[in-house]
């Protein structure tokens, strides 16, 4: 990261929640308006928010590590005020000082604000990453590699971030498997490629000149070439001019590469629109909201899932929960009750109704909710607490007795934990709004799937004509074999090559096996050296990973450096010893 770019993150922090406040300000109205925020916002929300961003300019000219300290546990109690736990546009910009300070040399302060980017977003693999930047400009390069390699093992208990990982696993290796395919074919051409050559030659010479036949041959070799993306195109045609000089093995292998050729479109095309969903705002805002993380368009992309999605249920009570828990216990139940209206018997929204009217000190309603949903639910623990508590409040001391014992009844480890906190909690409510998350993920990608009938009719016949490819080239291939076979005089013996030299064998992996016909050798040989030229592309042929910190692919090249030097060093070693 630049000085340039590492300044522009830290300021980018503070305008993530600039510009919501700035929104937020120009709403005199005890409520904000949807439109402008996403979500609706009471006065006290609004002023958490502009209070995170005070804060945020507090910490930024914290000069020691005792004021980050006090000012990042200020942050968090903020945060906390609106049900939220993490920061993480803030500990990105808590990254971005660590990374410029470090290249100013002052290496105390890049390393309380590492600690400050841990407190305002824990376990992200970002900040391992720039924790390993700041170890390498102070010199530490032990340190700076085990703070990489603990990124990469964080990486895997983020949630998106290890799916995207593992989707552009698949692409990576969609495109190892072709492009290993393709150098595969490249080997055969140039092993059995003079055959080929000789026969084209003599099938034109019978009707044209030499010169003229020469010349036929090359253009019908390269013609691929002309079409567009002809590069890709080449190989497919080459491997069907090949199939008459390749062994069982050796077909074996096209086969497999027509059949990958077919099924790597259709595999992609699932997997994008799977991504697409995924990387959508609202996903992203309900995926946050699971893992209590504030983000600056967190408001905004709620917005946008209640217009995709207006009339599901489970939208509504995900909203619901959301002005739960930044205590907006008014337009929670206008939600709640909306829910229930759709699915009388929700019970985990009726609870809430209840939790709401206990809170107002309305008892009777409460007393009325509690008792739906111990009737719906005669093993909900929860609702026979809450009625106890509710019964208390009412002086029916005696129901309040039976209730709490019949919770006991049912789960009496929970209400020892509910009797606990007491003191922070009257009644228990619930957040199964936010446990509807899959099935909002379901709709969302179902509306992706149905958005226009002609475009599904042309997805099913680009994935029929897709899937048809390996059986057109398996049918061209035999074709072509027969043809042929038909003008030859004789059927020569194909793998009856003259030796190669010791060094074509050494440096063209994949040559000595092509040269006895054993394919699946020659596509294995090929394959590990491809795989470690292609180690730096990962994540760069498939999806962008939203880190708030980019590793880069630094380390990926020093690997496939180290790898292709010993790999190329071996062969050489045993061709060249074996030619000895």
């Amino acid at each position: 990261m630049s000085r340039r770019a590492a300044r522009t993150a830290c300021v980018a922090a503070l305008a993530a929640f600039a510009t919501l406040a700035s929104a937020l300000s120009a709403q005199p109205a005890s409520v904000s308006s949807a439109q402008v925020t996403g979500v609706e916002m009471t006065a006290p929300v609004r002023r958490a928010l502009r209070q995170l961003e005070e804060q945020w300019l507090q910490w930024v000219v914290q000069t020691n590590r005792q004021g980050s300290e006090r000012v990042v546990e200020d942050l968090l109690a903020t945060a906390r005020q609106i049900g939220m736990t993490r920061l993480p546009d803030l500990s990105v910009g808590a990254l971005a000082r660590a990374v410029q300070a470090a290249r100013q040399g002052d290496f105390e302060r890049a390393r309380w604000s590492l600690d400050a980017a841990e407190k305002l977003d824990p376990g992200r693999a970002e900040t391992a990453f720039a924790e390993a930047t700041v170890d390498r400009l102070q010199g530490s390069y032990a340190g700076a590699a085990a703070a990489q390699i603990r990124g990469y093992a964080r990486l895997f208990g983020l949630p998106l971030e290890s799916y995207l990982w593992l989707q552009n696993l698949l692409v990576w290796g969609l495109s190892l498997l072709l492009l290993t395919g393709g150098l595969f074919i490249a080997v055969q051409m140039a092993v059995k490629g003079s055959l080929l050559w000789n026969d084209m030659v003599s099938l034109f010479a019978r009707r044209l000149p030499r010169p003229v036949a020469v010349a036929l041959t090359v253009v019908l070799l390269l013609w691929p070439l002309a079409l567009p993306s002809g590069i890709l195109w080449l190989p497919l045609f080459w491997s069907l001019l090949l199939w008459g000089y390749s062994s069982a093995s050796e077909r074996a292998v096209l086969v497999v590469l027509w059949l990958l050729v077919g099924v790597a479109p259709v595999l992609i095309s699932g997997q994008s629109r799977r991504v697409a969903v995924t990387l959508s705002p609202p996903v992203q805002a309900m995926e946050s909201l699971r893992q209590h993380r504030l983000y600056g368009g967190l408001f905004t992309d709620l917005g946008l899932l209640r217009s995709v999605l207006p009339d599901r249920p489970a939208v509504r009570h995900l909203l619901a929960d959301v002005h739960r828990s930044l205590g907006q216990w008014d337009l929670a139940q206008n939600l709640y009750r909306q829910v229930l209206q759709e699915e009388p018997e929700n019970t985990h929204a009726e609870m809430n109704l209840g939790a709401f009217a206990f809170l107002k000190g309305d008892f009777g309603s409460a007393i009325q909710h509690f008792q739906k949903v111990a009737t719906t639910d005669p093993a909900n623990a929860s609702a026979q607490f809450n009625l106890s508590q509710a019964y208390s409040e009412s002086y029916l001391f005696n129901e309040s007795r039976r209730a709490l014992a019949q919770a006991r009844e049912i789960d009496d480890s929970r209400v020892d934990v509910w009797v606990r906190n007491l003191g922070q909690q009257r009644v228990v409510t619930n957040s199964q709004g936010l446990a509807r998350i899959p099935e909002i993920r379901r709709d969302l990608l179902a509306s992706f799937r149905t958005s226009g009938e002609a475009t599904a009719r042309l997805e099913q016949f680009r994935r029929w004509l897709s899937l048809s490819v390996p059986v057109i080239l398996l049918l061209l291939a035999v074709a072509l074999h027969l043809a042929r076979r038909s003008f030859r005089d004789s059927e020569a013996e194909p793998y009856r090559y003259q030796p190669r030299s010791r060094w074509w064998r050494a440096l063209l992996p994949g040559a000595p096996s092509a040269e006895v016909g054993e394919g699946g050798k020659a596509f294995l040989a090929l394959l590990l050296p491809t795989a470690l030229l292609m180690l730096p592309m990962f994540g760069r042929i498939g999806y962008r990973i939203p880190w708030g910190y980019d590793p880069g692919n630094f380390a990926a090249w020093i690997v496939a450096i180290l790898g292709l030097s010993l790999y190329m060093g071996l062969r050489l070693r045993r061709e060249l010893s074996d030619e000895v």
